[in-house]
């Protein structure tokens, strides 16, 4: 049945639709949740890793940027991926083979098995967003794609907030030795290796690719979701391939999209330092006990969490207000500017709590300012609004990638204010970029063919 006949079938119109759309959404953000633990538990246990094995601070950033330069290069790929084969097939197997990643940690006896490691986390993450925004769009009508997208995002963020204090418990308290805060990081990471696998094992269960393959969801709730994105056509992969490379030569040629990632570049710059080096920073400058840095780091995290709530209503009052072109560059730009003023407020800071409240107010701005960034995406992206969120955040992942190294290289050399600063200028040129945003400027030109009723893309 068609979702035309469904529309027209009188007794379908009477029968409510389920809600397994929430289950499929809870599940993806469940395992969004497990991704992001999985990623920022090893900046928490980096101390005690590299005591254990060592290798010194210089190597250690080194081993903690290399996760985001494979997950920036292989978002795309897998993406492809997912759209060809189907998301639940595509992040499943994400799943299974992050956890396994994680799990190998366990195993590693120096920095180059570390290395090695968090290159192949990388690879298995990068596909996670893409194809669970694809589960999304087959599982939502248009006016609830938003909210929808929004509960995924979320988990990925609350699972980032919540890993600093969780590791530090299954470190030293569950597996480790209390009485002394000796970590067991081997164990932390095969304990949540294996709990990824059980992420794997629910998401598998509970999801479908759309709704008409659900045992569990009714035609009516089918019937909610377009019938092309239910059921996307399918090409064959050079077909894809073909489209692929056209879109990235627009993207090549827009000059709002280089200036949409060079922003998210200069954002991630200072913003990774919350989930990378926060914790080398709290124990070599304030001298923190291992048992409070994850406290600490979960604090800031979860101060930032807050923005994500609030982000929306923001976006939408500036829009409103300022309109389509300045409604969505000059909130980025004032955003931007005030997580400029955190780091420099944080240098003159005497305690580490003190600290800890400022680069907090810093990720709430950031999280306060990205539903806005969204927005710009959607405005200029068009019907390639994944291709434009996947080109800034690739970039913006290449920014994440350096920073650990490049911060660790000036705190060495100049201190710890120094990077700071740097942090600071950083965000000063995000806000440059934002403020040059033109979101009334599409990525693919559109035309009106007069012969026609709908417009067409060149």
């Amino acid at each position: 049945m068609t979702n035309a006949e469904r529309r027209d079938d009188p007794g379908l119109a009477k029968t409510r639709p389920t809600n397994v759309r929430y289950m499929v959404v809870a599940v993806s953000a469940f395992a969004a949740m497990w991704m992001y633990i999985d990623r920022v538990c090893f900046s928490t246990l980096s101390p005690a890793i590299g005591h254990d094995l060592g290798i010194d601070p210089a190597n250690m950033s080194k081993v903690l940027g290399a996760f985001f330069f494979t997950y920036a290069l292989f978002q795309v790929p897998v993406g492809l991926l997912a759209d060809r084969f189907g998301p639940r097939i595509v992040l499943t197997i994400c799943i299974i083979a992050w956890s396994i990643c994680t799990a190998a940690t366990s195993l590693a006896t120096g920095a180059i098995g570390l290395l090695m490691v968090r290159l192949c986390l990388g690879i298995t993450e990068a596909g996670a967003y893409p194809a669970a925004a694809g589960l999304v769009r087959r599982w939502s009508s248009p006016t609830e794609r938003g909210l929808l997208s929004s509960i995924v995002s979320f988990g990925g963020r609350a699972g980032g907030a919540l890993a600093p204090m969780l590791t530090v418990f299954a470190a030293v308290t569950l597996l480790g030795n209390s009485a002394t805060g000796e970590q067991n990081w081997r164990g932390v990471f095969l304990l949540y290796g294996a709990l990824g696998l059980v992420a794997a094992v629910l998401f598998w269960f509970i999801s479908r690719d759309n709704p008409s393959r659900h045992p569990w969801a009714n035609e009516a709730e089918a019937a909610r979701v377009p019938q092309a994105e239910a059921s996307p056509q399918k090409k064959s992969f050079g077909g894809q391939l073909n489209a692929f490379l056209m879109g990235v030569m627009s993207f090549i040629s827009s000059r709002n999209m280089w200036l949409f990632g060079a922003m998210q570049f200069f954002v991630n710059v200072s913003w990774v330092f919350l989930i990378t080096s926060l914790p080398s920073y709290l124990v070599d400058r304030f001298a923190v006990d291992k048992a409070e840095v994850g406290k600490m780091q979960t604090v800031a995290l979860t101060i930032g969490l807050l923005g994500m709530g609030s982000g929306g209503f923001f976006a939408d009052a500036m829009f409103r207000w300022l309109g389509p072109r300045w409604g969505r560059s000059v909130p980025v730009a004032i955003v931007m500017i005030l997580c400029a003023g955190t780091y420099a407020l944080a240098t003159q800071l005497p305690s580490a709590w003190g600290v800890i409240i400022a680069l907090g107010l810093m990720a709430f701005l950031v999280d306060l300012g990205i539903p806005t960034i969204w927005a710009f995406a959607q405005d200029v992206g068009g019907k390639n609004v994944g291709a434009a969120l996947g080109w800034g955040n690739m970039i913006g992942n290449f920014g994440a990638a350096v920073s650990p190294y490049m911060l660790q290289k000036i705190r060495e050399e100049f201190g710890w204010d120094v990077a700071f600063f740097l942090c600071s200028g950083s965000f000063v040129l995000a806000g440059f970029c934002g403020l040059c945003l033109n979101a009334t400027i599409p990525v693919v030109q559109v035309k009106t063919d007069t012969r026609a009723e709908d417009n067409r893309e060149v």
